[in-house]
């Protein structure tokens, strides 16, 4: 079949294993192509392509519920619904999202772009079909990874005590972003590790029988030597695995028993991340999970040759140095190792970093007990998934008063992932908490000043910093206080910004004097506590005061220094994120589209300020 002519699912009802299969080999190659061309999540899509076309053979969406944990792994469904024709602008503007997106198609009926939701969201549709007397499936398909996070715990409890028609398919293939860790792990390690054919060998006539598929002594056998299976058991759970997830006869085999079955099921299904692509399938570091642009035939990433490098290893690279001065310092991941550039940190200070797996709220609180200990622990974490620990921040770090320093790596504008990731709500969400310093500096040896201040401080620290590419300095600007830095005098009004904007600032500016405005800027690294000392100087030369963020509108810097300002008749305008979530697309495009490209504030700054003088 063309896979461009896909409309729907109904056409699997009639497809033999043999047409399932090459079908498979199709969508492979298809995601191949296209995500070679324009990026996006490979490795977990490619793994589960034969398990996401079982299920649309043995269900039937839209009547019946499919939720994928973390919508990133939904590129064969959406195959399947008839959206291939539009990944040719898959995470573009206005193109296809990466994610589950109920606006795009009626087979999306949820949403998620955080890890650990379908559960929770799966069993709330079944309760929901249980009030209104229908008949309907709910099927939740969620990693091994995600499987590990206190929110899916809380949904196992409740799924397995109201004892309702619901089906779980835990996809494992022993990896989340990087390769996962834990207990719940480890426990999932030791069933793959016993169904092995080369185990199962060793025991006479059932290994024969086993490998050559005969279902009721695979069952037999599991019962006896596979007792760690009973951990979902006791939550309630009725559990089949493990299940080969690239075998046709047999996923369909168990999907059917499932779902025939009226109490919670849960299938532990076995599937390889990166299956059909051999640089995908041998990564152990989480490099194809979310991949740039690519030469597929040679697996090498196109990247620019511009001497520059991500904001993360920036960030990675000083704590390397600090560490070796500072032998307190440990860094704590919540399973982002690889994407927050933590590698080579882990490889010299193995005994020094702790990946938690997908767990920011336990990384938190963890990390604030370290500190009360005498530790300098740096959590590593992307501004979405801080969000997920406002509570711990909050509740723990900040009310303790306690010297965690809290890297937010993401800030900003991401990007191609669209809503679900945007890093523009963390200074909102963190600025009205007590204790809490919040910086963000312009360039590399800013960010090592700020970094070796924050593990001087007596207090809880987060830095910001984003996604975009800078050049990497090991200098470290001596920071001693929370003052802000004036760039540039101005004669008619004064830009204040933070971070990457600072740049934009100083073009901005030095387009502006061809209206003969002469522009002055200020770097307000330190985001909270604000520098009134500077505001005041500000406020006594009555010029106007032009704050420029890349961060919501609502709780930022600008809403501060107009609450500081209210009463001294001081001109004031701010730009930002207006009230909104913002739309996946590449950078340059989304700042363009929220008026915050240099053109634009150009224009902006001149009209508020009166034009030309």
């Amino acid at each position: 079949m063309e896979i461009g002519n896909i409309k729907n699912p109904s056409f699997l009802k009639k497809m033999s294993v043999f047409e399932l299969e090459e079908l498979s080999r199709n969508i492979r190659n298809f995601l191949i192509d296209k995500i070679s061309i324009t990026g996006g999540h490979l490795s977990s899509n490619l793994g589960i392509v034969d398990l996401t076309i079982a299920i649309h053979k043995v269900f039937n969406a839209p009547k019946d519920k499919i939720i994928f944990d973390v919508g990133h792994q939904s590129y064969t469904h959406k195959i399947l619904t008839g959206r291939a024709h539009e990944f040719d602008k898959l995470r573009q503007y206005n193109g296809l999202s990466g994610f589950q997106k109920m606006s795009e198609s009626i087979y999306d009926c949820y949403e998620a772009g955080h890890s650990s939701t379908s559960l929770s969201a799966a069993l709330g549709y079944a309760i929901a079909r249980d009030l209104d007397k229908k008949k309907h499936n709910v099927v939740a398909i969620i990693g091994d990874g995600s499987i590990g996070n206190g929110l899916a715990y809380e949904a196992l409890n409740h799924i397995g005590s109201l004892n309702t028609k619901l089906i779980v398919i835990l996809n494992d293939n022993e990896m989340s972003i990087s390769k996962n860790v834990g207990a719940i792990h480890n426990t999932l390690d030791k069933i793959r590790s016993n169904f092995k054919n080369e185990k199962i060998k060793k025991v006479p006539y059932l290994g024969k029988k086993i490998k050559s598929g005969t279902k009721l002594i695979k069952e037999s056998f599991k019962k006896i030597y596979m007792k760690e299976g009973y951990l979902f058991e006791e939550f309630g759970f009725t559990y089949y695995g493990p299940i080969n997830g690239h075998d046709y006869d047999e996923m369909i085999s168990y999907l059917e028993m499932a779902k025939k079955s009226n109490r919670p099921v849960l299938l532990h299904v076995i599937t390889e991340k990166g299956k059909g692509y051999k640089y995908a399938e041998s990564d152990i570091e989480g490099i194809w999970h979310g991949i740039s642009p690519f030469d597929k035939e040679t697996g090498i990433i196109k990247s620019k040759n511009d001497g520059l490098i991500s904001w993360s290893e920036v960030i990675s690279n000083h704590l390397i140095d600090i560490a070796k001065i500072n032998k307190d310092i440990v860094v704590i991941t919540p399973a982002m190792a690889n994407g927050s550039k933590l590698n080579k940190f882990k490889e010299i200070y193995k005994d020094r970093f702790i990946d938690v797996g997908i767990a920011e709220e336990h990384a938190l609180v963890m990390a604030n007990s370290m500190a009360i200990a005498g530790k300098k622990p740096f959590v590593s974490i992307y501004s979405t998934f801080l969000q997920r620990g406002y509570d711990q921040v909050f509740h723990d770090i900040a009310r303790m008063d306690s010297n965690v320093v809290i890297g937010i790596d993401r800030a900003g504008i991401v990007g191609e992932d669209g809503e679900t990731h945007q890093g523009l709500y963390d200074i909102a969400f963190l600025n009205h908490i007590p204790n809490m310093i919040i910086a963000a500096p312009k360039n590399s040896s800013e960010a090592k000043g700020i970094l070796e201040f924050a593990f001087n401080s007596k207090h809880p620290f987060a830095i910001r910093y984003s996604k975009q590419r800078i050049e990497y300095n090991n200098e470290s600007l001596v920071i001693s206080d929370y003052s802000w830095e004036e760039i540039k005098k101005g004669s008619d009004a004064v830009i204040i910004t933070y971070g990457d904007f600072v740049n934009n600032a100083k073009i901005i500016a030095n387009n502006l004097k061809k209206d003969k405005l002469n522009i002055g800027i200020i770097n307000a690294r330190f985001i909270k506590p604000i520098d009134t000392s500077m505001l005041d100087k500000i406020i006594k030369t009555k010029k106007p005061i032009i704050v420029y963020e890349e961060a919501c509108l609502i709780g930022s810097l600008g809403s501060m220094i107009s609450s500081y300002i209210v009463n001294s008749n001081t001109k004031i305008k701010c730009f930002g994120i207006k009230d909104t979530f913002v739309k996946q697309g590449k950078y340059d495009i989304i700042i363009k589209k929220l008026g915050l490209d240099v053109d634009t504030m150009t224009s902006n700054i001149k009209e508020f300020l009166g034009g030309k003088k």
